[in-house]
């Protein structure tokens, strides 16, 4: 044990002088540099009485020599102080504002136009002719409904007909029970014409399903000529 702690301390003095004159290995010729391993760091053996040799790297002391390494750079120092932050420049002053410039003169107003004399009235132009008399008007006006049962897959016209000497303005359709409505469906509705003057009203209906029957109405609006 003894001789391993005079090595060890032996080893540790050359290493102070070793270090300090690590520059001299890096400028070495290539023979010194087996000395440098590749990371830099330098291989020695040193006996119990503190002699050191230097050795190429990966070999193996002899049995009376303890290995040593140490590196040929020093270690990287704590950085220096963070320097003071300068003080913070003034504020340019603002610029003046320019000045406005001048309006314009307005321009003159234009002349205003004249108005015009107003021409003398014309004479009253001679009465016209009376015109052709008008259509007679309606009277009497009415409703004429008719009714029928429409039996389950039946196929019903009704017509509403006016009474001689009246004509028809208008007509339509319903179906009294709303629960028909989904088994009856209208097949037609228009006018009954004699000629080209309409007189009655008609529609045409089928019962898709609604049993036993179901009715329906249809009407015209009937009115007197004259």
């Amino acid at each position: 044990m003894t001789f391993i702690r005079r090595a060890v301390s032996a080893a540790a003095a050359v290493a102070v002088v070793l270090v300090a004159t690590s520059a001299d290995f890096a400028s070495a010729t290539g023979g010194e540099q087996s000395y440098i391993a590749a990371d830099g760091t330098i291989q020695g053996c040193v006996n119990s009485s503190g002699h050191l040799r230097l050795v190429e790297v990966g070999s193996v002391c002899r049995s009376h020599e303890q290995s040593v390494t140490w590196a040929q750079t020093g270690q990287e120092g704590p950085a220096g102080p963070k320097g003071d932050t300068g003080p913070k420049g003034d504020t340019g002053a603002k610029g003046d504002t320019g000045a406005k410039g001048d309006t314009g003169d307005q321009g003159p107003a234009g002349p205003a136009g004249q108005h015009g004399d107003t021409g003398p009235q014309g004479p009253a132009g001679p009465t016209g002719s009376q015109g052709p008399a008008g259509a007679p008007g309606l009277a009497g006006v009415h409703v004429v409904t008719v009714s029928k049962n429409v039996g389950v897959l039946d196929v019903v016209d009704v017509a509403a007909t006016c009474p001689d000497g009246e004509i028809a303005t208008g007509g339509g359709w319903y179906l009294p029970g709303s629960d028909a409505q989904s088994y009856g469906s209208e097949l037609h509705s228009n006018p009954i014409l004699s000629g080209t003057t309409p007189v009655g009203w008609t529609a045409g209906f089928l019962n898709g399903g609604y049993e036993p029957y179901y009715t329906a109405s249809v009407y015209a609006i009937c009115a007197k000529t004259g």
